[in-house]
């Protein structure tokens, strides 16, 4: 696949407790198109494509999590949603979330049971929230941005497990912040991500250039 994004829960020892931390990765792989390209009024108006074995209850999870999201960040959803084909269950190895394309399109899975069961709803909307980050950077933010948005995040201290903190790349740096924006939830106590910092500014400072960004017309 052209772009990959896994979301992870590697497993770290706690005294006698064992405590897990979700942890996503991605790579846009040679060959990809990158930037972004036009979306269609089609695409635009046709939402999120479940897969026929996802559950109702499970549906309703997901569009429950986008739903808790801010206005603006609701609006980017909105503009790819139609891009996404949503997949529930196992996506391998420790893995909660996978996000992949090949072209246009983006195959989305999300490991709901494991990450309602150590985390809630709250979990679940940073799960949902931080693959659609991955969707709405993917196609919708141009380069010069992701660099203005990427400089206004801490490196943060530490390279734990080769992939957190300071070793988090640009996009799990990006998906990260997104969902913390699209939330209002710096993820206090909330034992799932990149242990990347919020941004220097405000989350609604920061995400301005994306609440901007919503508001300008797509071609058609």
């Amino acid at each position: 696949m052209g772009t990959r994004a896994r979301l992870y829960l590697p497993a770290l020892a706690i005294a006698s407790l064992l405590a897990l931390a979700a942890v996503a990765s991605s790579h846009r792989g040679a060959g990809t198109t990158t930037g972004p390209q036009p979306i269609s009024e089609q695409v635009r108006r046709d939402g999120l494509h479940f897969d026929p074995t996802v559950a109702e209850a499970d549906r309703q999870a997901v569009l429950a999590a986008i739903a808790s999201a801010q206005p603006q960040a609701r609006a980017l959803v909105d503009v790819v949603d139609g891009l996404v084909d949503v997949h529930v269950g196992p996506s391998g190895g420790h893995s909660v979330g996978l996000t992949e394309s090949s072209g246009v399109r983006y195959s989305v899975t999300l490991d709901l049971g494991t990450v309602a069961h150590r985390y809630g709803q709250r979990g679940i909307a940073r799960l949902v929230l931080h693959e659609l980050g991955h969707v709405v950077d993917f196609a919708l933010v141009p380069e010069s941005l992701d660099r203005e948005l990427d400089a206004g995040i801490p490196a943060g201290l530490g390279c734990d497990e080769g992939v957190l903190g300071g070793c988090a790349n640009r996009e799990e740096r990006f998906a990260e912040t997104f969902a913390k924006w699209a939330l209002g939830d710096i993820g206090v106590s909330l034992n799932i991500g990149y242990k990347v910092p919020p941004p220097r500014l405000p989350l609604e400072a920061w995400g301005a250039p994306l609440a901007r960004l919503a508001a300008v017309p797509q071609a058609g």
